[in-house]
């Protein structure tokens, strides 16, 4: 990886870290080819450096970039086997076949990763390469998994909600280009109406492929809300399904820290925040209490850095509902970020 002037940069060059502004809104995701469209861009947002791969490490397609992750990484391996089967599980479907016995399979391969809660972290190195439906979806579905094994669901239980996941956006098979990786909140008119209607695709879609419920009615109800501001059927609390009201929260823990082009560049202490505030509204308490509980078990100790340039250490969460952890910063000061709010952590590296 090597630090280059945009006045040097050329077409073909790789991305070696992602690029957002001073709003932490990503510009270009790590991994990305840059063209002359993309160095034009580069320029009027006038940022006077990007960092670079190297030749030797020069990735163009997802096994190469998930080996720029730690070569022994069994869950790398792992999800890049499991990547393979998710595009023909999503092409088999397109084409009007029928691939439950391959959607059996790739479960399977989920199970175990769902079996570890580590599998969090690792999902958060691998947020750049969630760049089409079936990414995303199988990251759905590994998140899925986690919460329903901390929800203590049977066996059984989780692969269903597994599989539920990772076919709940199948019907965004059907959307046109001009729609790929747009922020569905700056959608309107007849756009709106086709995003919204990829979740009755997907219900019609697994139906006439044979998919048993609840598989169908997960892909329909995944947008749907504790509050009933959801769609498409604006379905409230006990009338929408367990296992969607489980896809429901993956699937935003998953947008919230994936990075997309446009988005801001989220950490997964911003996801706990989120998540607090729409707890009580959105989302089924029952499904984030667990998740919220153990997530942040999981970072503390965690190395971070705040917009202010300090870097320290999660010691611990307050005991109360707090959005946000407190932090031991190398300079010797302890920081409770609910209280100093303008204080925002930028960057994370787990504990470990």
């Amino acid at each position: 990886m090597k630090a280059v002037s945009i006045d040097q940069l050329e077409p073909g060059m790789i991305l070696a870290r992602t690029v957002t502004n001073s709003d932490m809104i990503v510009v270009l995701s790590e991994g990305t080819e840059l063209s002359n469209a993309h160095i034009t861009r580069l320029k009027f947002l006038e940022i006077p450096v990007v960092h670079i791969k190297d030749e030797f490490d020069l990735s163009k397609n997802f096994q190469q970039a998930s080996a720029v992750l730690k070569k022994d990484s069994a869950f790398s391996h792992d999800f890049e086997k499991i990547s393979k089967l998710a595009n023909e599980i999503f092409k088999a479907i397109e084409e009007g076949e029928v691939a439950n016995e391959t959607t059996e399979k790739l479960a399977a391969h989920i199970l175990p990763m769902a079996d570890n809660a580590a599998s969090i972290d690792y999902l958060f190195k691998l947020g750049h390469l969630n760049t089409t439906v079936a990414l995303h979806s199988q990251r759905v579905a590994i998140f899925a998994g986690i919460i329903a094994k901390w929800m203590r669901f049977n066996w059984e239980e989780i692969r269903v909600i597994v599989t539920s996941a990772f076919l709940h956006d199948i019907g965004k098979i059907k959307f046109p280009d001009r729609l790929s990786g747009k922020n569905p909140e700056n959608l309107k008119g007849d756009d709106l109406k086709t995003y919204a209607d990829h979740c009755q695709n997907g219900y019609d879609i697994l139906k006439k492929a044979n998919f048993a419920d609840p598989v169908p009615t997960v892909a329909l109800s995944h947008h749907e809300r504790m509050n009933g501001s959801g769609f498409p059927n604006a379905l409230h609390g006990d009338s929408i399904h367990p296992f969607a009201r489980i896809v429901a929260v993956a699937d935003a823990y998953d947008n919230l820290t994936s990075e997309r082009p446009g988005m801001k560049k989220n950490t997964p202490f911003d996801a706990v925040s989120y998540f607090i505030k729409e707890i009580y509204s959105n989302f089924d308490p029952v499904v984030c209490i667990p998740l919220l509980t153990r997530i942040k078990d999981s970072l503390i100790g965690s190395v971070v850095k705040l917009n202010d340039g300090r870097e320290g250490r999660v010691i611990f969460y307050p005991q109360d509902f707090s959005a946000m952890p407190i932090i031991s910063a190398d300079d010797g000061t302890e920081i409770n970020l609910n209280r100093e709010t303008d204080l925002k952590i930028i960057q994370y590296n787990p504990a470990g």
